[in-house]
């Protein structure tokens, strides 16, 4: 068991290390991020934005302990997962006759249960361990700043 358990996290590790660079690449690709972490090395792989995203793993790791960390990480990622559920219930109002290749199976409850779960977990979250929320909330919304001047350098290298 413990084997199976080694290999699965395993496993996990290596696909969030790397889809987690990806979005990084992306942003600079558009101009929203730092440009050099958007420049492919030899292999196609984008090589900065997965030294930039060891960079602040390392940070993040340095900032407390593991359980602080996970609680954090948590409370952040199941806001946005909850947004995407959200997602589908919006998109299938606005565009009811879009083609949709993949299914939601037991839609709208399935869906609409795990909303109810990601909102109780936030609020679960800021009762329970009120420090980890507001700083994981603090990374989060440090985001817009970050995203409003990258915005205005963007727009403003688009009209040169």
């Amino acid at each position: 068991i413990s084997l199976l358990i080694l290999l699965s996290t395993l496993g996990c590790l290596h696909a969030s290390i790397l889809t987690g660079a990806r979005p990084y690449y992306a942003m600079s690709r558009e101009r929203l991020f730092f440009s050099g972490i958007g420049k492919l090395n030899r292999q196609n792989v984008p090589g900065n934005s997965l030294l930039w995203q060891g960079i602040w793993a390392s940070v993040l790791v340095l900032s407390g302990t593991f359980d602080q960390l996970t609680d954090m990480l948590i409370f952040a990622v199941y806001i946005f997962y909850g947004a995407t559920a959200t997602g589908v219930f919006i998109l299938r109002r606005r565009m009811p006759d879009a083609h949709r290749p993949y299914k939601v199976w037991g839609y709208p409850f399935v869906p609409a249960i795990f909303v109810l779960f990601c909102i109780g977990l936030f609020f679960n979250t800021i009762v329970t361990r009120p420090r980890e929320a507001a700083i994981g909330l603090t990374l989060i919304l440090t985001g817009i700043p970050v995203y409003f001047i990258f915005h205005r350098k963007k727009r403003g290298n688009d009209a040169d």
